[in-house]
């Protein structure tokens, strides 16, 4: 077994910055029609408005409630998306319900630090918290306000979260199911280089076989994203600045399978997401090993059915096949304890 402190005190120091909490949150649903629509990223983004006070500082979600005939009755489960996700039908006919976060309005997706989050915790030479930590404090701090009321309010069940993002706000997510042990599911997804894709482990100018998720029988993989993307201006925000310290991959002593490690926990679960076409950048066979590395601390921690990957085919997304299998994961173990659940692609990238 791997010590814990010293992991999470490896990546607040040496990537992503300092972790933040203990703030006093609170809550307030506007009437209908008084608060601007939410933009993000030229759509506008639906449910409805809550807005969440974090001490002096206030950011804006929405939320998307289960339809009525959920199969769970009062306390639904329900998922904290960084970022709207594709197939939110799909989760409220389950009796899911989702709450959409507008993540730039936390902490500004570039080096400048701007946001709520940087309000309450200017980023100095002294305290550094990058973006994607940022962000992840977001997260939490949603579901400090379902535990504050808004659970009861929304029907929402605060033991019962779960919470997803894509891409960079994959590498978000992974940093929030390290840090905040509270989420009932973790989901990073497509989340590359800084999140789940191993430093040093490249499928650039790689062969596979994909034939198992629909693929072809010889799809070789273009650039992976190197570490100079991380670092470049671009880049850099999501980290802090000791970040760029490191020269090559080979450099950083520490690994991303322990940022899965990390957020190990009796009472959560882990499921990692990944495109196997289109997405060389991304890098999912490197996802693929960090799953393998990481799997031994769950088996030994006697938690192994708590961690789980599924590659699809293409899509830099949450699409609709992986949402279908998290709520089969979900339903299956923890409201069931009937264990039926059997993650796909399992010998994929061998």
């Amino acid at each position: 077994m791997f010590n814990k402190e010293e992991i999470r005190r490896f990546f607040e120091e040496n990537e992503y910055g300092k972790w933040r909490s203990g703030e006093k949150v609170s809550y307030e649903i506007p009437e209908e029609g008084t608060v601007e629509p939410l933009v993000f990223f030229g759509q506008e983004v639906p449910g409805r408005p809550v807005r969440i006070f974090v001490d002096e500082v206030s950011f804006t979600v929405r939320v998307l409630l289960p339809y009525e005939d959920s199969p769970h009755g009062e306390g639904h489960p329900f998922f904290i998306c960084m970022h709207p996700i594709q197939p939110a039908e799909i989760a409220r006919k389950a009796g899911y319900g989702l709450i959409f976060m507008n993540s730039i309005e936390i902490a500004s997706d570039d080096y400048k630090h701007e946001g709520c989050f940087y309000k309450l915790y200017p980023y100095t030479e002294d305290s550094q918290t990058g973006v994607l930590m940022a962000w992840a404090w977001g997260a939490s701090k949603v579901l400090d306000a379902i535990e504050n009321g808004l659970g009861r309010e929304l029907g929402f069940d605060p033991g019962l979260a779960a919470v997803t993002g894509v891409s960079r706000w994959g590498k978000a997510t992974a940093v929030c199911g390290a840090f905040d042990h509270r989420f009932k599911m973790v989901i990073p997804t497509c989340s590359g280089a800084g999140g789940l894709a191993l430093y040093g482990v490249k499928s650039q100018g790689k062969t596979y076989d994909l034939t198992e998720v629909g693929g072809p029988a010889d799809y070789t993989y273009g650039e992976n994203e190197p570490l100079s993307c991380l670092q470049s201006d671009a880049e850099r925000g999501w980290f802090n600045d000791k970040f760029l310290q490191y020269k090559t991959e080979e450099e950083i002593p520490v690994n991303q399978e322990m940022l899965a490690a990390l957020a190990m926990d009796p009472g959560s679960y882990y499921f990692i997401l990944c495109a196997a076409t289109g997405e060389d950048w991304v890098n999912a066979p490197a996802m693929w090993e960090c799953y393998n590395r990481a799997l031994p601390y769950y088996e030994e921690a006697g938690l192994s059915r708590h961690f789980a990957i599924h590659v699809h085919k293409v899509g830099h997304a949450v699409i609709d096949e992986d949402l279908e299998l998290i709520i089969r994961y979900f339903d299956s173990d923890i409201f069931s304890d009937r264990h039926d659940f059997l993650c796909k692609s399992q010998n994929l990238y061998l």
